[in-house]
């Protein structure tokens, strides 16, 4: 009888799923990002970003919203100086259709309807945060911000993605889950955690005093 080997069953490998850190956005606290006017004032670009459009897109509301422009001309106006003809105005919301984020109609009255994407605002957003700094008054107030967090590790790619934005404010990092500055971050911090659905693991501390802080005050170039 001849023998039938048998092999043992290959265990399925069950994939973790991504924690997305948009998940619980709140868009209508999203505008406080918006409304923010730069520090630096900088010549705008003579053609529009795609990030230019959907930045002005978000200004004006929320996911899903329709804007109704009078025609292509109004919405050029509206959208980018540099949109200065229909055609160039055709073919910016053109690219940003192919891409999903924004939905275009053309009226028999010679309107326009423009529908915001909710692609297309997860992305404004990410452009508005990669640019978000913090304000450095000319005179240190002599007091530190301290921010502590315990993001549970079910939540990792959150957790990175915080501590991440926190870095890119300029906080310097003490421990693995401590960050500090001199300057006041209450805002941007407020913003962050509640944009990521992590506001009762995040505590912002304004402390007087440091010890042994002078390695702190070198790298602030503080004096």
């Amino acid at each position: 009888m001849q023998r039938v080997k048998r092999f043992p069953e290959k265990k399925k490998i069950q994939r973790k799923k991504k924690n997305n850190p948009y998940a619980n956005i709140q868009w209508e606290k999203t505008a406080k990002l918006f409304e923010r006017q730069p520090d630096k004032v900088t010549k705008p670009r003579a053609y529009p970003r795609v990030a230019d459009i959907l930045t002005a897109l978000m200004r004006v509301g929320e996911a899903g919203l329709t804007v109704v422009f009078e025609s292509h001309k109004r919405g050029a106006e509206f959208l980018h100086p540099g949109l200065d003809t229909d055609w160039r105005f055709k073919q910016i919301v053109r690219q940003l259709e192919k891409r999903r984020f924004v939905r275009m109609r053309d009226n028999p009255d010679g309107s326009v309807t423009l529908t915001i994407a909710k692609r297309g605002m997860i992305r404004a957003l990410t452009y508005q945060l990669d640019t978000m700094t913090l304000s450095i008054p000319r005179k240190w107030d002599k007091k530190w911000r301290v921010i502590i967090f315990d993001i549970p590790v079910a939540f990792n790619r959150i957790r990175d993605i915080f501590r991440m934005r926190l870095q890119q404010l300029g906080l310097y990092q003490l421990q693995e889950s401590v960050y500090i500055s001199p300057y006041s971050c209450f805002d941007e911090v407020e913003f962050l955690r509640e944009l990521y659905g992590v506001p009762f693991t995040v505590r912002y501390l304004l402390v007087e005093k440091v010890e042994e802080d002078s390695f702190l005050k070198k790298h602030f170039r503080l004096s």
